[in-house]
């Protein structure tokens, strides 16, 4: 059945409730990465239609993409998609990329980062509580081997948030491309506060037929255990910590990378995912929208279907 447009007073009630992690866990479900306000093209054509569409297709939440400054050009976007996404029961996780700061990890930069998170969280501290910031994007580059300053930059993101949202669900991600291999070497920071959430992913530019790291041909045992072991690395870390994690990226094909894959072989792949994931709790984001939906005609591509049904 599909949601209808969610009441401005039941979200006025629900401003009031902050929502646990796990509840908030069980809440997203299966979502998409999308570029509404990351990309020209997103930016320019978004529309309200698109947050129905993907409302009326089954999925709970968008991890909406940001890498632009904390400025009007950006909010101009950004406080309509929020809002559509409240109005419409979608979820809107809000990720920023911090992209200098990965590269160059000064404490200026980091700084900047902070002044971004300091901005967005003021502006958006009255929102509804189903609404949750993505401090970092995929950890990578010169963060990738300094695990303690990783979690220095966490907490002072998190004291900067909380000082305008005491009780909205904050996620961290671990380094290495977000991998739970590395989630054990998160600190929970200080001003937490018990609504923190763990971001991690793989397969996020989709499996590979030649990387051993992440080979997909046809679905081995193997294969599958690969798969089979970053999730146990995650349940495990929950369990460990009490922290909930979800999966903010994969790709059920190589798109960036050659899209080799046939649809078969992606409804394959993306069907395994999809279970594994659904059977343990943990919730999802595909990587990404633009490869499913086209956002001009606002319509889902129908070459597509076959892998956007397996998910």
């Amino acid at each position: 059945m599909l949601l209808a447009c969610l009441s401005s007073s039941a979200f006025a009630a629900e401003r009031n409730n902050p929502i646990d992690p796990w509840t908030y866990q069980s809440l997203l479900g299966r979502g998409m990465d999308v570029d509404w306000c990351k990309t020209r093209q997103g930016m320019e054509t978004y529309d309200r239609q698109i947050v129905e569409n993907f409302r009326d297709m089954g999925l709970s939440h968008v991890r909406i993409r940001v890498k632009d400054d904390a400025d009007e050009q950006l909010f101009s976007v950004l406080d309509r998609v929020i809002d559509d996404c409240l109005d419409c029961g979608v979820i809107p996780v809000l990720a920023y990329q911090a992209d200098d700061m990965k590269n160059q990890p000064t404490q200026k930069n980091i700084d900047r980062v902070a002044d971004w998170w300091q901005t967005v969280a003021e502006r958006y501290r009255d929102k509804s509580y189903r609404l949750s910031f993505d401090l970092v994007i995929e950890v990578t580059n010169a963060l990738n081997d300094k695990p303690e300053l990783l979690n220095d930059i966490y907490e002072q993101l998190v004291s900067v948030v909380r000082k305008s949202n005491h009780d909205r669900i904050l996620m961290i991600s671990p380094r290495l491309r977000s991998d739970s291999a590395y989630l054990s070497d998160l600190e929970i920071p200080s001003d937490a506060n018990g609504y923190l959430m763990a971001e991690w992913h793989f397969y996020a530019s989709g499996p590979s037929k030649e990387n051993p790291c992440k080979l997909w041909t046809s679905g081995t045992a193997e294969e599958k255990a690969l798969i089979q072991e970053k999730i146990d690395l995650a349940l495990q870390w929950q369990k460990e910590t009490g922290v909930p994690t979800w999966v903010g990226a994969w790709m059920p094909g190589n798109y960036n990378e050659g899209d080799t894959y046939t649809v078969d072989e992606q409804v394959a792949f993306a069907s395994y995912m999809t279970q594994s994931l659904t059977d343990v709790g943990i919730p999802f984001a595909i990587n990404a929208d633009s490869h499913f939906y086209d956002r001009e005609q606002h319509e889902w591509l129908e070459d597509m279907q076959p892998v956007f049904m397996a998910i």
